[in-house]
């Protein structure tokens, strides 16, 4: 059995005993945060194990992942000196990537953030740099929950109403090897 497949088998466990909520909940806001990788990771998989609670699953992935993108825009706003320095020279983004967001989300605001979320543009630098720039809270906030939900209510009605391979087709195939029950 495939890593993906072992994966799958313990988000269906996880999904059984409860959990599903919570995961999707923390990952989003861990993913928004802090950690890379897809946003996606836990509530696409949940969401097709269990297509009945795909909006509602939709609804806390991106709650999860709007505080802690609000989180980073704080960081962002309070302490981007530091992020600049040693944070981001460890994370590999050089402050020419900083200051190519930071023009783009001077002119572009709002839909540079929301262009982030649908998009593989790094929200987390989204989020910080908007921050940093001064793009208004509200602006910000506006325009990241618009995005999240567009993305993940789109992919909630896909589970719903087409299953794993609408949404394999819908991303480009990326999850055709992932097996359902």
């Amino acid at each position: 059995m495939g890593m993906l497949a072992r994966s799958h088998r313990r988000v269906q466990q996880l999904a059984d005993a409860g959990w599903a909520n919570t995961v999707v909940f923390a990952w989003g806001l861990l993913q928004g945060g802090v950690f890379p990788g897809l946003a996606d990771l836990f509530f696409l998989p949940l969401a097709l194990t269990r297509p009945e609670k795909a909006y509602r699953l939709a609804a806390v992935a991106t709650l999860g992942t709007l505080i802690g993108s609000v989180a980073l825009y704080v960081a962002g706003r309070e302490a981007l000196g530091v992020l600049e320095g040693p944070i981001a020279r460890a994370a590999g983004v050089s402050s020419a990537a900083i200051d190519r967001y930071r023009a783009t989300l001077a002119e572009y605001g709002a839909w540079a953030i929301f262009a982030s979320t649908m998009s593989p543009l790094s929200t987390k630098l989204t989020s910080i740099a908007s921050g940093a720039v001064g793009v208004p809270f509200v602006q910000f906030l506006i325009a990241l929950l618009a995005g999240r939900l567009t993305r993940t209510m789109v992919l909630a009605y896909l589970v719903r109403n087409g299953g794993a391979d609408a949404v394999a087709k819908w991303t480009g195939g990326r999850l055709n090897n992932l097996t359902l029950r």
